[in-house]
């Protein structure tokens, strides 16, 4: 899982820079970690990039990152796009 958890933490460290905070990405970090010590983590199957943009939108969901008044702010369609990932894909992979 040490591998999958680097692939992933890779993008969504480059994409909280880009987009977000250091804290972010602390937080998204943990959030992936926690999923790969999962006895049956989820991660085994998907692409990471996929699981980059679940975990993220997962984050951001309950932290009101899609919300105008806060900082940062990125809208659910953005990351999605930003990522490269189809809405019902994000949308999924943050439920998993």
């Amino acid at each position: 899982m040490r591998e999958k958890f680097d692939e992933i933490t890779q993008i969504t460290d480059d994409f909280s820079k880009k987009f977000l905070n250091d804290e972010y990405a602390e937080v998204i970090r943990q959030a992936t970690a926690a999923l790969c010590r999962k006895k049956n983590s989820p991660l085994k199957k998907g692409k990471p990039l996929t699981w980059a943009c679940g975990i993220t939108h997962a984050v951001g969901f309950v932290n009101f990152l899609a919300d105008k008044s806060e900082d940062p702010y990125i809208s659910a369609a953005d990351l999605y796009k930003n990522f490269g990932v189809g809405q019902s894909t994000g949308q999924g992979k943050s439920k998993g």
